[in-house]
């Protein structure tokens, strides 16, 4: 087996790696992907991280979106899964949607297959109400998305929004705002946090 990222033969396997599914990351790799767990509170509300958009996540997040390289999905998760499915158990799982020109680019929906084997339930209930891609946007252009947001489902329970990368924050206050309603408890987390200031 080699390393998804690097293409190094992967020989050596940690203790954990008995009891978790075999992770497609080299030791080495796998290393400089380290937690770096985060609260950060957002307007009202707070958002759990758990990697910082460095040099190594930046890179392979971008490998594995705007390279297609959809083999790496199950990377981001590795040893997070189990932990996600006991912490929001009973809740259900929320992802920002892409615009229609990023699915359509791709040919498949990078933040539904990192998530797709957590065992959470599903609901794809939130919609943009206008295709704005936010790439080379000033953060008074990124702050339209705080009420770009609707929810089309039903009331439920609980409800966890999920995102990839947090930047200026204005994505995940859209969703909380139009998702807050419609359930008695919202929480958010988001895989990794920009070192920048935010919008809060």
């Amino acid at each position: 087996m080699r390393c998804l990222f690097c293409d190094r033969p992967i020989e050596s396997y940690s203790l954990a790696s008995l009891f978790l599914k075999t992770d497609e990351l080299c030791p080495k790799c796998r290393r400089r992907l380290s937690l770096k767990r985060k609260k950060i509170p957002l307007g009202g509300f707070e958002v759990k991280t758990f990697f910082s958009y460095d040099g190594f996540f930046r890179d392979l997040l971008l490998q594995y979106k705007e390279c297609h390289d959809e083999a790496l999905k199950d990377v981001f998760l590795y040893g997070l899964k189990e932990y996600l499915e006991l912490r929001y158990h009973g809740y259900h799982l929320l992802c920002i949607p892409s615009t229609g020109k990023k699915l359509e680019e791709r040919g498949f929906d990078h933040l539904k297959e990192m998530f797709r084997l957590v065992q959470l339930k599903k609901i794809c209930c939130l919609k943009m109400k206008e295709e704005i891609t936010q790439e080379g946007k000033d953060l008074r252009e990124r702050r339209k998305m705080e009420t770009n947001y609707a929810y089309i489902g039903p009331d439920v329970d609980k409800i966890l929004i999920a995102d990839d990368v947090m930047t200026t924050g204005s994505t995940l206050k859209g969703a909380f705002s139009a998702v807050k309603c419609h359930a008695k408890m919202v929480k958010v987390i988001s895989l990794a946090y920009k070192n920048i200031t935010l919008h809060l």
